[in-house]
């Protein structure tokens, strides 16, 4: 006693000096007085008695003895509170009891520091139940920041048991040691086999009506106790108890004769736990929402950016195409499918915000999400590779979809570990379904379009068909930067937003990339007209888009669904909004033109292609060129501006096929016109016909632009021929534009530039056409010298 005394004094000289130290002594003498005045110091407290089980109460302790052995030891039973940050104990308060029958024994402990009493209630229930009842008398206003109730035990004991885990005590040393740390609630904690000579029954604290946090404690070896207990920080939701009575502890203390009731016990327990448990994991699963983070990875070569998602013709731009910048429809459509089907989807546009690879691995690591899906191409192949292959270091799980035919073959999984998961062909309904296999456990076979890895094992699942697109929502265009997207043929009014009525495309142009590779076949669907039309309505009304284009593969497919379009823009006066479409001009009549123009169509997108009938009829185009050139013709008339697209590289294409193709686009005269190298991409018809000729003179997927590489070779041009007649055409056509407008033509485009796109714009314009004024003086020039 007078060394525990002597250490606590010890402690509060190194807390609080000499005077918090005073201080303290003279409250404890204080104490002693007051104990010995009102006499309620016993040399020997009561005890109650029950078969083999005594509770035996001393001065400061209450300790359990079986069959004349002592359970406890020391202070034995003892509740701890932590006020404010000090620990008062129960052991080193006054004690006074308040009750006593044959069974059952009721005291105060007056923890007069803190304002509090401790009403314990011990009773003998039968020959090896103890039940144990505290309750806290706040006599003054308190924060009670922790309760601690202990049990020192017999250093005899070799064994903890925490609910149903169990392992030894360690040997004792120096100090203390916690040995059982965990923010698990427990409501069972206890002791059993013993050491010494004497065989000591096992023994169990539980908790009534609440789990608390458990306590299993070594002491040092020159103390030698095991001690066990529970314990909680959160006693009462309010900052300050109040005064009143507060519960502090409902439990009980059972001795157990045979081990094997204890183990009955704990099995119990541990079966009642784990089916708990998997109760939890399956309500977990049907309530956890998955979160998706759908994105296009920045794609950029020095300082000029790619477009890639949303783009038939993936490719590295140049300065010519200006802000253009095509709209991630199968992204969009995909997240906001995810989202219908309550699923957390994000979408974020690397490209569109111009977010280098530096900058976009911060992100992606600042977020939060279960799957990431990226879209790849042909030409941006190897730099997505690289890319995710960074964020497979994080370990995020990787799905990677889009229209590159290499992704389709199973061994792409096996050559790139870190790739998890393949979606092929139109991805949306295969993400959904993905990821509703994964939030409900379910097995993957049953996902069209998925390669996933089984054991080790690479698995392709049968690939999803042509599915009814008026079954997706609209696509996902909130928290997108919807002004950076730019598809506006004709100039329109900017901002111009993309939509889609149809997908997919009856014809066969063996070289394109959609039908053959996104879509698996020539599959045409149609919206249904009142929708898009509901839609178009929406982004111009509501969202303040000033003009739409529709980037259908091929919009004017059924003539009578094109009039009724007509007739449902016109019902809603949205014939004021200027409106464009890609089409076929074959497929155009006098009648359908004039519903068009009615309807405020504003420009049309034509692919052609050639001049050359054979060249078009070679690659499975199908179309009557000469009811296309009058189609164009009659476009231009009707005051509808023509976008016209030409390819050079068609299966027959020679240096005066490309000749006469410049010429008959001049003499068209379209508003625009647009020059590409065609693009055998892997997967289409067109790509297997030059492969097995061998006319593909690069498999270097980098170089798949179209832009300004040709991989292809064919009978008198080789690439670079295919290439300069690509940048000559271009170099023709704009300056045959140049001067078909004149000065006060560029004085418009200067104004309207500057209006719709910026001052700098404007600028740079007026740069571009100085310089082809200055370079065809100096070939006039030149000209005449000759």
């Amino acid at each position: 006693m007078l060394k525990n005394n002597y250490l606590k004094l010890k402690s509060h000289l190194s807390r609080g000096g000499l005077h918090y130290m005073f201080t303290r002594g003279l409250k404890y003498l204080g104490f002693i007085f007051r104990r010995e005045h009102e006499k309620i110091v016993f040399a020997r407290l009561p005890e109650i008695r029950l078969g083999n089980t005594q509770v035996v109460f001393s001065d400061n302790s209450i300790n359990i003895l079986y069959g004349g052995q002592q359970i406890t030891k020391d202070y034995g039973l003892n509740v701890a509170i932590n006020c404010s940050g000090e620990w008062v104990n129960a052991a080193d308060s006054g004690w006074e009891i308040l009750k006593k029958t044959n069974n059952k024994i009721l005291a105060r402990v007056n923890c007069r520091d803190i304002g509090i009493d401790q009403l314990w209630t011990i009773a003998l229930e039968d020959n090896d139940y103890i039940s144990w009842r505290v309750d806290l008398k706040v006599i003054k206003p308190v924060k009670i920041d922790e309760i601690c109730i202990i049990c020192s035990l017999n250093p005899e004991y070799k064994t903890w048991i925490s609910n149903f885990t169990q392992d030894n005590f360690p040997d004792f040393t120096a100090g203390w040691k916690d040995l059982f740390i965990d923010n698990e609630p427990t409501s069972l904690l206890g002791v059993r086999f013993s050491t010494g000579n004497n065989i000591l029954p096992p023994l169990i604290m539980e908790t009534q009506g609440r789990h608390l946090l458990p306590l299993v404690r070594n002491s040092p070896a020159n103390n030698s106790q095991r001690i066990i207990g529970m314990r909680y920080t959160s006693f009462n939701a309010r900052e300050v108890c109040e005064k009143g009575i507060y519960s502090a502890f409902s439990g009980s203390l059972t001795l157990f004769k045979e081990a094997a009731l204890l183990d009955s016990k704990i099995e119990k327990l541990r079966t009642g736990y784990l089916n708990s448990k998997l109760q939890r994991v399956e309500n977990k699963k049907s309530e956890h929402r998955l979160s998706v983070l759908l994105v296009n990875l920045p794609w950029q070569k020095e300082d000029r950016w790619g477009v890639r998602a949303g783009s038939r013709w993936p490719h590295i731009k140049d300065s010519a195409e200006g802000g253009y910048l095509p709209f991630p429809f199968f992204l969009a459509y995909a997240a906001s499918l995810l989202e219908k089907n309550g699923i957390n989807a994000a979408l974020m546009d690397a490209i569109a915000e111009q977010i280098n690879e530096e900058r976009f691995l911060e992100l992606i690591l600042e977020r939060n999400f279960d799957y990431l899906v990226a879209e790849t191409s042909v030409p941006s192949f190897e730099d997505d590779l690289r890319l995710l292959g960074k964020l497979s270091y994080y370990g995020i799980s990787i799905i990677l979809c889009g229209p590159n035919y290499e992704i389709f073959n199973p061994e792409f999984l096996e050559k790139h570990p870190f790739i998890d998961f393949v979606l092929y062909g139109e991805y949306e309904f295969s993400l959904l379904d993905f990821i509703q296999a994964r939030q409900n456990n379910q097995d993957l076979s049953r996902v069209k379009g998925l390669i996933y890895k089984d054991n080790g094992k690479v698995v392709k699942n049968p690939s999803r068909g042509p599915f009814d697109i008026d079954l997706l929502p609209w696509p996902l265009r909130d928290n997108l930067p919807m002004v950076k997207y730019l598809d506006a043929p004709g100039e329109m009014r900017l901002p111009s937003v993309q939509m889609l009525a149809s997908r997919g495309c009856p014809f066969k142009c063996q070289f394109c990339l959609w039908p053959q590779v996104m879509y698996q076949g020539c599959h045409y669907r149609h919206r249904n007209v009142i929708d898009v039309i509901d839609e178009m309505e929406y982004l111009v009304k509501k969202k303040g888009f000033k003009s739409v284009y529709f980037d259908d593969d091929t919009f004017n497919v059924g003539r009578q669904r094109m009039l009724n379009i007509c007739k449902e823009i016109n019902k809603r006066q949205l014939n004021k909004t200027q409106w464009s479409i890609m089409a076929r001009p074959d497929l155009m009549d006098e009648e359908l033109l004039n519903n068009f123009k009615k309807a405020g169509l504003y420009s049309i997108k034509y692919g052609v292609e050639s001049s050359s009938q054979e060249l078009v009829d070679n690659i499975g185009k199908d179309m009557d060129l000469k009811k296309a050139e009058r189609m164009i013709l009659l476009t231009r008339k009707l005051g509808i501006k023509a976008h016209l697209t030409f390819t050079f590289g068609l299966p027959g294409e020679t240096r005066k096929t490309i000749q006469e193709t410049v010429d008959w686009v001049k003499s068209l005269d379209p508003f625009s016109a647009q020059f590409s190298i065609v693009t055998p991409f892997p997967g289409t018809v067109y790509y297997e016909t030059l492969d097995r000729q061998g006319l593909i003179v690069s498999k270097d997927l980098s170089c798949y632009d179209g832009n300004s590489k040709s991989v292809i070779r064919l009978n008198g041009l080789m690439p670079k021929d295919l290439e300069e007649a690509k940048n000559t055409a271009c170099k023709v056509w704009l300056d045959h534009v140049r001067t078909r407008r004149g000065f006060w033509g560029d004085a418009k485009r200067f104004v309207y530039h500057c209006k719709n796109r910026g001052l700098g714009f404007g600028f740079k314009k007026v740069r571009n056409y100085l310089n082809f004024i200055r370079r065809k003086r100096k070939e006039d020039f030149e000209s005449l010298r000759r």
